[in-house]
């Protein structure tokens, strides 16, 4: 077994960390963005203004453009490993100065819910991207290949008793269940999928592309 798995299978973030070679691997705009193990570290930082910098730096850094990096996906894997720790319970905002400027104060938002939502965008436009991708092929298939682990890290959060990581761990959720590696885990969630089918929620969008990749008919919820 890895290192960098400990005994339930999980993956141990810490090791994956210190055992990543992040000199080998690249994101967006080196010379403006923290290194990326900076950006990681730092979501874990004891003060939520410099945990919510770090949030916005993964979609600056790691995803900018749309684009996927050879730095992504380990970057990916690490934000699935620590969606646990109590520190992402801080209460953060994300938007830059000149976005408060132009749009007010942002409502501060558990970072969990922030990192849960980082990936599951990210899993929408890799998915959207598959055959013409924007950057190299490689890493967004590498960003894909870590489905099951970023399953097995949302998952416990499905029922959360917070509305807004509920919300988030929905929209994960929902592109990971039109993967062809996590097609035996559709049956368990049919009625989830259904149901934000049916509502008005945020993600409604997202579970009826779910239902039509498993070859549901979906005319009339269109």
């Amino acid at each position: 077994m890895s290192n960098e798995v400990e005994h339930d299978g999980r993956v141990d973030p810490g090791a994956l960390l210190l055992r990543t070679d992040w000199n080998a691997v690249e994101h967006c705009c080196p010379a403006a963005a923290p290194e990326t193990p900076v950006i990681l570290r730092e979501l874990l930082d004891d003060d939520p203004r410099v945990q919510g910098y770090a949030l916005r730096c993964l979609a600056e850094a790691l995803t900018n453009g749309d684009v996927f990096y050879t730095a992504t996906a380990p970057a990916a894997r690490y934000v699935a490993a620590v969606l646990g720790d109590p520190r992402t319970l801080a209460q953060v905002t994300d938007r830059s100065e000149y976005e408060v400027y132009d749009l007010g104060p942002q409502t501060p938002f558990p970072l969990r819910a922030g990192l849960m939502t980082w990936l599951g965008d990210s899993l929408v436009e890799a998915m959207a991207q598959r055959e013409r991708p924007y950057g190299d092929a490689e890493d967004l298939e590498a960003f894909l290949d870590l489905a099951p682990e970023y399953y097995a890290a949302v998952h416990p959060f499905l029922a959360s008793g917070s509305p807004v990581v509920r919300e988030a761990a929905l929209g994960l959720l929902l592109p990971l269940l039109r993967l062809p590696a996590l097609s035996d885990r559709g049956s368990a969630h049919r009625n989830q999928v259904l149901a934000a089918a049916l509502g008005d929620g945020p993600h409604r969008l997202r579970a009826v592309d779910t239902l039509s990749s498993w070859g549901e008919d979906v005319v009339s919820l269109l």
